[in-house]
């Protein structure tokens, strides 16, 4: 048997003051909750110790394992593994709907909980992206925010991500070029241009990608971002984007109404 304790006084005083807490789990953000809430609901495993957390007064999100302390009670028996038979599985899809990778279909996420306590739009574009990645299972990603003067990339994942972040790129680059008119690239089953440009740019994550794959991010009739993501394994998954597409089209109704 195992009990976690979340170190709040680790944050700072302001974060203790007020018991106001969101957790997410990539595919769902939920709160305002208070803190043993989340440490009995990872108890319990229905909070998963790889979720992020935000308090109220952040700006951003951590991830809840920088937080949590977990003990095991070594004298508490383990108890057994029943394994489902790999024959009763259909195809690849699994039981665990938070397992990275496993095929995804646009009824079992709510965009709009994805980006629930979102404090701004780099805040909800954090959230896109964890979440994205967690329902691709994505190797390799970046997230290309709009600034002037071009693209940068605010945020990355891979082996290589701390050198991504911060690196520009232009408007005329074909892969932002397309997304600039609104257009989703697939980099298979032959790259184009565009499609090549984006294998080459995740490379450079550290990850030689089979399938890759750009959606942008409009709001106001304008590119304000594009969501970069690769795979090792070949084929993108129709499911795949449209669950991608699903949560960018979320977030920029949330930046309209909010006026980010």
């Amino acid at each position: 048997m195992r009990s976690i304790k979340l170190l709040t006084d680790a944050v700072g005083p302001a974060s203790c003051a007020v018991d106001r807490w969101y957790v997410s789990d990539g595919a769902t953000a939920v709160g305002p909750v208070g803190i043993e809430l989340i440490a009995r609901g990872l108890e319990a495993g229905k909070v998963p110790l790889e979720s992020y957390v935000r308090h109220e007064a952040w700006k951003v999100w951590r991830p809840l394992s920088e937080l949590a302390v977990v003990s095991v009670d070594s004298a508490a028996p383990t108890p057994p593994y029943h394994p489902r038979p790999a024959e009763t599985i259909p195809g690849s899809v699994m039981d665990d709907i938070t397992l990275p990778g496993r095929p995804v279909f646009p009824d079992e996420v709510m965009p709009q909980d994805v980006l629930a306590g979102a404090a701004d739009l780099d805040d909800a574009l954090l959230l896109l992206f964890n979440a994205s990645v967690l329902r691709t299972g994505a190797d390799a990603g970046l997230v290309h925010v709009v600034r002037p003067g071009g693209a940068v990339v605010l945020y990355a994942h891979g082996p290589f991500s701390r050198d991504m972040v911060g690196e520009r790129t232009s408007l005329v680059d074909p892969v932002l070029a397309a997304a600039v008119e609104g257009n989703t690239v697939v980099a298979e089953p032959a790259p184009g241009p565009a499609g090549q440009a984006l294998k080459d740019r995740l490379l450079h994550l550290g990850v030689a990608c089979e399938a890759a794959w750009m959606v942008p991010v409009l709001a106001g009739g304008r590119l304000v971002a594009a969501i970069e993501l690769g795979r090792k394994a070949p084929r993108v998954r129709a499911s795949e984007l449209a669950i991608v597409e699903a949560l960018v089209d979320a977030l920029a109704n949330r930046a309209d109404h909010d006026a980010w």
